[in-house]
């Protein structure tokens, strides 16, 4: 029988969320989603079952209908596509609603534990005003930084360190909640905006907390991996070769790298902060010399996390393997150059007449007639 993973989404148009059912499926698991109306991913032709959220969905009603869908499939794992659903699941093991039936709790605790690997860790992870001091203690290199309770604090820093400077919402993904700045006007309308309340707040009251980073030039990598039992079961990486904007800008070309540098910094990342599931970690190199600085964990689905099999690794047939007991599939074959390819729709949309879609392969889902049509349709939203 094959395992069930449930896919948990909030948004509606993000590319690593529809991609991947396609990935999941060919490895040997049983794809369900929880998603918004609307949403892109279920045009894949992979997924087995689909509920979609309500209009206007508050906490409750998601808490709701994500267990409606656990009830239905069942899934060994749970797949957060997206920040909201990372924070939304984290919170339920965390914070549980007092209206959440002990049983349920417990269930749902033990299913989020398996997916995601050790609570204890849940927030270091993610708040990326608690990531870079444990960081640190692992011996990672971070950009110098400092955690700002005030604007004057972050000013402070900036006078010290000179600028520009990269502000950090504790909370963000995809360039929201982030701003390079390189003045004090600048950065003190900056700050001030990212220290206002947000939805990835949840409602609950935070007390202003901005992370200041000393910027640093140069390529940024990726890691993408899967674990199980807090232990990594495999890995490729990424450089943004071309971006919608400069420096927080999302990747529309991606260049494959065999990094072993970032390659033991995000495995003893996850293994010191437990880890479970697909995730990824991203990392500035210096461009001066060549020293990867870790930037943040992102604890879900990422875009080009689907592209593996373009380097030879498969995660989700990896976690399928691990799951079943049985011997994993090879990492990689011997030898050869890594691809440069170009993301689709989103280097189209970026720039219809691009020459990366020529002198590239683009990722295009063929195979998905109704989740192409839905991408080319996006051109009438940008």
């Amino acid at each position: 029988m094959k395992p069930a993973v449930l896919l948990v989404s909030t948004a509606t148009r993000w590319l690593g969320t529809a991609r991947m059912p396609r990935v999941l499926a060919r490895a040997g698991f049983d794809v369900a989603m929880l998603a918004p109306k609307g949403s892109l991913a279920a045009k894949s032709r992979y997924l087995s079952a689909v509920l979609f959220l309500p209009d206007d969905t508050n906490t409750m009603q998601w808490l709701l209908a994500l267990v409606a869908m656990v009830d239905k499939v069942s899934p060994r794992l749970l797949v957060p596509c997206d920040e909201m659903a990372v924070r939304l699941l984290f919170a339920l093991v965390l914070e549980p609603p007092k209206g959440l039936a002990p049983a349920m709790r417990s269930r749902l605790a033990a299913l989020i534990g398996e997916s995601l690997g050790d609570p204890g860790f849940f927030m270091t992870s993610i708040d990326k005003t608690l990531l870079p001091p444990a960081a640190e203690a692992l011996g990672m290199r971070v950009p110098p930084y400092a955690v700002a309770g005030t604007v004057d604090e972050a000013l402070a820093f900036a006078s010290d360190r000179g600028y520009p400077v990269v502000l950090k919402r504790r909370f963000g993904f995809a360039g929201r909640g982030v701003a390079v700045v390189s003045t004090p006007a600048e950065l003190t309308r900056e700050a001030r905006s990212l220290m206002s309340p947000d939805q990835l707040d949840l409602g609950v009251y935070q007390t202003p907390r901005l992370l200041v980073q000393a910027f640093i030039a140069g390529p940024h990598h990726a890691q993408a991996l899967v674990a199980h039992d807090r232990s990594p079961l495999a890995a490729f990486a990424w450089e943004r070769f071309v971006a919608t904007q400069p420096v927080k800008g999302q990747t529309t070309v991606v260049r494959f790298v065999d990094s072993g540098q970032t390659r033991a910094c995000a495995e003893t990342l996850g293994r010191a902060f437990g880890i479970n599931g697909f995730f990824s970690i991203q990392f500035i190199l210096d461009a001066d010399t060549g020293e990867a600085h870790l930037l943040e964990i992102n604890r879900r689905i990422v875009t080009h996390m689907h592209m593996g099999e373009r380097v030879g690794v498969d995660l989700a047939a990896a976690l399928n393997a691990r799951l079943m007991g049985v011997p994993a599939p090879p990492s990689r074959p011997p030898g050869g150059s890594l691809p440069t390819v170009a993301v689709f729709p989103r280097e189209w949309l970026r720039d219809p007449s691009s020459r990366y879609l020529c002198d590239f392969p683009t990722d295009v889902p063929w195979d998905e007639p109704e989740l192409f049509e839905a991408m080319l349709a996006m051109r009438h939203d940008a």
